[in-house]
């Protein structure tokens, strides 16, 4: 990445906890790495040039109850951040995997916790966070908090709701204006903390001289329509008063949740100028695997079918009836790390010998079993002893009848 780039980034944000809920279980931060700032409560507009380490703006929007929503969105914050802190991205596909490991590592660490604590489990957040490397705004969702872009009088949504209502609107079942009114507008289908794993969707926007950025939480664009946000946004130049005109807004509206925003505008000569009528909107961006990448990558189990097996032949001479298959598959050879490669044929001949005898005494394990099975289905020899059943263990119904003496027939005196 260029460390000389001229990328002026101003920003705000700011949070609030509505008319309704009695606590703020939203959260939000800015930072810049390359001059160690990081802030969830700005007194004044943020300005700095953007560095190597490239700067992050994040919100999320806690749940859970009680204080347990704050936890979730006050470790996923500090966690993600902490993790972009470290190192110098070269690429921006390289920067793009940091940030999704990153979110996964805060999806772990909330969910540990509220494994620990009685009080906190259950509890999750979503997370919308926008992370600038050159040009490049990558961003990376879990949940209902969104980004949005503004560009040349044009407002577009460039995250997708992990929700049920938007599946709905995509599937054509409503429209963005119905599932305002929707009753299960708040089922997301994602948030940190709440499984084990996520899957983090990332997307992307180059940037251009004057964009601006708006990340929120739900608690803005759920009341406050885009018009309405993008009228604000062209009207408030100054972030911090976009921000708190914003706020003002959905307290307009009753203020039904935490209302969390973050407002940034990018400028300088590193920026190209903004096309006339751009085509703006959600953009996936796959980063890719990387194995020269020097930052590391859990080891993850292949999809059922990436799975691979190594087959071990039993020598005609092991064979007998009742034995095992003429081919075993090895258990530990068809589940390889992702971070391994299969060894080849070449490696596994160094251990012939081993195998032959692992494979030979299972066979012969298998044939003994056989053998004991049949020879326990043989008709019984007749016994000499005085009693007719004397020694069997099998049930009546599964053995052949056996005759009986005259005696045996008569009646009792």
């Amino acid at each position: 990445m260029e460390s000389s780039l001229d990328i002026k980034i101003t920003a705000f944000g700011k949070t609030d906890v509505g008319l309704i809920r009695e606590h703020n279980e939203d959260n939000f931060l800015l930072a810049n790495a390359d001059l160690a700032m990081r802030t969830s409560a700005p007194k004044e507009i943020l300005e700095f040039k953007l560095g190597p380490k490239g700067a992050l703006l994040l919100v999320c929007d806690g749940m859970g109850g009680a204080a347990a929503g704050e936890v979730a969105s006050t470790m996923a914050v500090e966690s993600i951040a902490a993790d972009m802190e470290t190192g110098e991205p070269t690429t921006r596909e390289r920067y793009a995997r940091r940030l999704r490991r990153a979110i996964e590592n805060a999806n772990e660490k909330i969910n540990a916790q509220s494994r620990l604590n009685q009080n906190e489990r259950g509890m999750g957040t979503t997370c919308t966070a926008a992370a600038l490397v050159n040009r490049t705004l990558l961003v990376g969702q879990i949940g209902d908090s969104r980004c949005y872009l503004l560009r040349s009088g044009q407002l577009a949504q460039i995250t997708k709701d992990q929700s049920l209502a938007w599946q709905l609107i995509e599937a054509g079942a409503m429209t963005s204006e119905e599932a305002k009114s929707f009753e299960h507008a708040n089922i997301i289908l994602q948030a940190l903390g709440v499984q084990d794993k996520v899957d983090v969707v990332l997307s992307h926007v180059d940037l251009c001289r004057g964009d601006v950025v708006l990340v929120s939480s739900d608690g803005l664009h759920g009341p406050v329509t885009d018009d309405e946000m993008k009228a604000v946004l062209l009207a408030e130049a100054d972030p911090k008063k976009a921000c708190e005109t914003l706020i003002g807004k959905a307290l307009e509206r009753e203020g039904p949740d935490n209302i969390t925003v973050v407002v940034a505008r990018f400028d300088g000569e590193s920026l190209p100028p903004p096309e006339p009528n751009p085509v703006l909107g959600f953009a996936a961006f796959d980063p890719g695997v990387d194995p020269d990448d020097p930052e590391p990558v859990k080891d993850t189990p292949l999809p059922i079918s990436e799975k691979t097996t190594e087959e071990f032949p039993i020598p005609a001479e092991a064979s007998s009836p009742g034995a095992m298959p003429t081919n075993m598959v090895s258990a530990t050879a068809s589940t390889p790390s992702v971070s391994h490669e299969i060894q080849t044929a070449e490696e596994n001949s160094s251990r012939p010998f081993l195998t032959f005898v692992l494979v030979t005494l299972l066979a012969a394990l298998g044939g003994a079993l056989f053998l004991a099975f049949q020879q326990s289905r043989l008709p019984d020899l007749p016994s000499t002893s005085s009693e007719p059943n004397a020694g069997k263990t099998h049930t009546p119904a599964a053995q052949p009848a056996q005759p009986q003496s005259p005696d045996s027939l008569a009646p009792a005196p």
